[in-house]
């Protein structure tokens, strides 16, 4: 008698236990939602708040003038769970922080300030990443 007896394709029986073993098919990617990045741009003039939620960005102006050029690519989505949100800038003459994290009380949405304290418009890059 065989040790392993298949019964259905990812199925097998072996000493009276079941194993089911993935398909295949099955592909295992960098897109589920337990990870992903997010890549922003565009030019600051004072104070902004970036408001982060599952795939969409909504900047706020708190002081100065209105964001312009505002560009975003998402890899994957900003999960609806507590989650830590790391920031880098790439590119900006201010500072950059992550104010709030992702939470139940805020809705999961990460709130991200970018200051730029010189007069005028600055472009900003900003990775974030979770």
């Amino acid at each position: 008698m065989k040790s392993f007896l298949r019964l259905l394709p990812g199925v097998i029986l072996a000493a009276g236990t079941l194993f089911v073993s993935a398909p295949a098919e099955a592909k295992w990617d960098n897109h589920d939602d337990r990870r992903g990045s997010l890549v922003w741009r565009g030019r600051v003039d004072d104070k902004v708040d970036l408001y982060i939620r599952d795939r969409s960005v909504r900047a706020m102006v708190v002081s100065g003038r209105r964001v312009e050029n505002q560009r975003y690519d998402f890899d994957g989505r900003l999960p609806r769970r507590t989650e830590y949100v790391r920031l880098e800038k790439i590119r900006g003459r201010g500072a950059a922080y992550v104010r709030q994290q992702p939470r139940s009380s805020n809705n999961y949405t990460a709130i991200v300030r970018i200051y730029d304290p010189l007069g005028g418009a600055a472009p900003y890059r900003l990775r974030m990443k979770w």
